[in-house]
């Protein structure tokens, strides 16, 4: 139920639910907004926050939430006693901050859990993108004449076995210092020969029609040879990221490998120590007194 005001009539009294919700399926309303007179959910309240700059405060610490008598529109007090407002008065942030947080936790984890979701979804989708078709692996090679990144499944057996393969960094330091295609002076061109011919007498209507044409068409061509450059260029600057950090990955893991064995090592001696075995000869003669 909306707590907003209305032009000449008095604030309505919350029924304690999200005044942003639809009504036929309000939540529980958690902050409210004094400067908009408005109740809000956990989700609703941040989208209100960010948008508007307000303050809000806990559902139920200015008054509002409490319970309405029927029939009377009217709000019903709580019984007051010393031992309450001791309560209270300990507890802005006991018992009613309490409450709205836990209110709110439920709605704050889902959004946390969507955003997660999301995220691992959008790196699911860039590392298949660049994975390859034919054979399901990764793509850590470049083939020069084709301009592709392939597996090395494709430079071995595929269809790039007797290309030029060269590695990811070595294409995309090479693509990056390509030449990008000149749009503007290209449309500065476009232009200027458009307006030669239309003050050609000689031109008639439709020659005219076929030149814009054709200059459009040419200008359209060089703009989708640079988009299509660019998001290539995006490929190859993924690829290589994505291969160096699997390279870190195999380096920590073999040291963790290393540091494993050394650790077992060190354990069994020191096991061995605690139960008063025969040291290891080579140990032992570290610690024979001079």
């Amino acid at each position: 139920m909306e707590t907003g005001n209305q032009s000449g009539e008095e604030d309505l009294p919350s029924d304690g639910t999200c005044d942003a919700c639809e009504p036929d399926e309000p939540q529980q309303a958690v902050k409210f907004c004094q400067d908009c007179n408005f109740a809000f959910c956990a989700v609703h309240a941040d989208k209100h926050h960010k948008s508007s700059r307000h303050q809000l405060q806990d559902w139920g610490s200015t008054g509002q939430g409490e319970e309405i008598a029927p029939g009377t529109g009217e709000a019903v007090g709580k019984p007051e006693s010393p031992e309450g407002e001791a309560e209270v008065g300990e507890g802005e942030e006991g018992a009613v901050g309490v409450s709205a947080e836990a209110a709110a936790s439920p709605s704050r984890v889902a959004e946390e859990t969507v955003e997660d979701v999301i995220t691992k979804a959008r790196n699911t989708a860039t590392v298949e993108r660049l994975r390859c078709t034919e054979h399901g692996q990764e793509g850590t090679l470049y083939c020069k004449p084709d301009e592709k990144i392939i597996c090395v499944m494709c430079a071995v057996q595929g269809a790039h076995r007797e290309h030029q393969i060269i590695t990811l960094r070595e294409a995309y330091l090479a693509f990056k210092e390509k030449e990008a295609a000149d749009l503007l002076g290209a449309t500065m061109q476009m232009a200027e020969n458009i307006k030669v011919k239309w003050t050609d007498p000689n031109m008639g209507t439709e020659a005219l029609q076929a030149f814009v044409h054709g200059q459009f068409d040419e200008l359209h061509r060089l703009v989708l040879l640079e988009e299509k450059r660019a998001l290539h260029l995006v490929d190859l600057k993924e690829a290589v990221a994505i291969s160096q950090t699997a390279e870190k990955m195999a380096e920590i893991s073999a040291e963790t490998e290393k540091l494993k064995e050394e650790m077992a090592e060190i354990t069994k001696k020191l096991s061995a120590i605690d139960h008063g075995e025969e040291p290891n000869p080579a140990v032992s003669s570290l610690h024979k007194p001079v």
